[in-house]
């Protein structure tokens, strides 16, 4: 039945225009009056257990923390133009804008969410010397701000605050214009890319994305609903972080509008059916798409996603595009692994929400919604800990570390003697004895049952890509000093810490009782590295393991 339908789809598909070939309804079933009641339901729970609803209290921080901002951009922007000596009339009008994106911008953020920023300046304003110079003074010495953090070697240079209390993250964009105000409107513009830099791209696709998505599902409050369902669900699950390679917001927010292109009739609770079902089943040599990727001429040499001639792209595994130009993979991180994972996950869910939505007794959406408990799954851990002496080091140390353990994943994923790896996507900050900031990682590891029990242990090495792991790491100019380190420790889930538990008790987890031996009984894991403290397990890179540095 699935493959007449995706047949049937296809078909539709030859027969439309090409700029509607990709969003074309696969089926327009309707929902049916029990359909609102269970959608009653989800709302009920989104608003009052996770707090997905705007308050008026929320309202007016927000309006309060977005106005005092915009006027310190605007009076950033017009004093950057007056310390360049250009005349009072341009420094009159440079204007400078700023504009929200994210969870707000997608109309699906709650009475706690964070905030997603752009500053969109003039040609004038320059990234280094302004924005990550002039404009940080000025927010340091503003008394509603704290928490001020400039992170310039980010993907996308990024100024992360606290204003008022609320979370903050701050996008730098620089249009080739002499002045930006309000009658800019829309950043959905192609032209407004002509001349931008490559960070100025990246920096308007946030918004640029979330317009295109908004203005291309065709029952806008049915999405709203559904994507707070999937966000709170995937976080919930341990699925919510593209450094870790699973989806990010970006991705989980398409997924869901792709679904609600095909089944542009179904409530709330039917869509999170067909979402599960779809994905479950969906062919991933095939990208996701929610319109036909265009590029139009005299704008930029920038190339849309095409694995047939983007080098380097053929083996992107769960490939979910983007829909403003320049359209990219928004999951170019997901492994095997993760993969496996949110399939598996999709597929536990998707059998859930068919009993809900049946009204079997025992399943609702309260269960649907619990959370995956990480530290009952593993017995095993590989234990990442970044350390540092000063917070500033910190920051950019913990975070490639982060964006690295991807790779460690893909590494161990073949590793003779395991059969699963999953990495923890919560980071935890705790004490250490040698260092001042220190941040430790979780990947969890499941070993393969001994082929023959009789014959005792057998040895489970994961020095090598242990090894490899780290080369990645220092590759990127970051000596290992007396200011910063990187232990990697192989520990029992008897060995961690309490503070990784939730509210820092310890849970009785029983050991798994099986007629033969258990994996975790059977096998030695061998130390993680070439080089290693023996009485601690433990892995520290240094010059011996990496003759000259990097």
């Amino acid at each position: 039945m699935r493959e007449m339908a995706s047949a049937k789809l296809e078909e539709q598909k030859t027969a439309a225009p090409a700029e509607d070939r990709e969003n074309i309804p696969l089926s327009l079933e309707r929902s049916a009056g029990q359909d609102e009641v269970e959608t009653s339901v989800l709302k009920k729970i989104l608003r009052d257990e996770f707090k997905l609803e705007e308050t008026p209290e929320s309202a007016d921080l927000l309006k309060e923390v977005l106005t005092k901002l915009r006027n310190i951009i605007k009076d950033w922007v017009r004093q950057t133009a007056i310390d360049k000596k250009l005349s009072p009339e341009v420094a009159a009008k440079a204007g400078g804008e700023l504009y929200i994106s994210g969870s707000f911008r997608l109309g699906v953020h709650g009475s706690t969410s964070d905030i997603d920023a752009l500053c969109v300046v003039p040609r004038f304003v320059d990234r280094e010397q302004h924005f990550f110079g002039t404009l940080l003074e000025v927010l340091k010495k503003h008394r509603d701000i704290k928490d001020l953090r400039a992170i310039k070697e980010a993907y996308v240079p990024i100024i992360k605050l606290k204003f008022l209390n609320v979370d903050v993250d701050l996008l730098f964009a620089r249009l080739s214009f002499e002045s930006v105000d309000e009658t800019l409107g829309s950043l959905r513009d192609d032209n407004l890319l002509k001349n931008c830099d490559e960070h100025t791209v990246r920096s308007l696709s946030a918004c640029r994305n979330n317009d295109a998505i908004i203005s291309l599902v065709p029952n806008k409050e049915a999405f709203k609903v559904t994507l707070k369902c999937m966000k709170v669900w995937a976080k919930k699950r341990d699925l919510y972080s593209n450094k870790m390679g699973y989806p990010g917001g970006i991705a989980w927010a398409i997924l869901v509008a792709k679904i609600c292109q095909l089944y542009p009739n179904l409530a709330p609770n039917r869509l999170l059916e067909k979402l599960f079902d779809t994905y479950c089943h969906w062919n991933w040599k095939l990208p996701i798409l929610l319109c036909e990727m265009k590029e139009p001429k005299g704008i930029l040499p920038l190339k849309n996603w095409n694995p047939k001639s983007c080098e380097g792209e053929q083996p992107h595994l769960m490939p979910i595009i983007t829909p403003a130009y320049p359209c990219v993979n928004c999951t170019f991180n997901v492994s095997n692994t993760t993969r496996e994972i949110v399939l598996k996950e999709m597929a536990r869910a998707g059998r859930q929400v068919h009993k809900i939505n049946q009204h079997q007794p025992g399943y609702n959406w309260i269960s649907f919604f619990k959370g995956y408990d990480f530290f009952k799954e593993y017995i095993h851990y590989l234990r990442i800990d970044a350390v540092t002496q000063n917070e500033e080091d910190h920051l950019k140390w913990e975070g490639l570390v982060e964006s690295k353990l991807r790779l460690l994943i893909q590494e161990l994923e073949p590793v003779r003697g395991i059969v699963h790896v999953r990495p923890y996507t919560k980071p935890f900050e705790l004490p250490d004895h040698e260092y001042k900031c220190s941040t430790t990682f979780l990947v969890g590891f499941k070993l393969k049952a001994p082929e023959n029990p009789a014959a005792g242990e057998f040895e489970v090495d994961l020095r090598e890509p242990i090894f490899r792991f780290c080369d990645q790491i220092l590759r990127h100019n970051y000596p290992l000093d007396k200011t910063k380190n990187l232990r990697i420790t192989q520990v029992t889930r008897d060995k961690l810490p309490n503070e990784v538990f939730e509210s820092g008790i310890r849970p009785h987890y029983p050991m798994p009782t099986k007629k033969r031996p258990t994996a975790g009984e059977s096998a030695i894991v061998q130390e993680p590295s070439k080089k290693f403290k023996p009485e601690e397990n433990q892995f520290v890179p240094d010059e011996e393991n990496f003759p000259g540095g990097y």
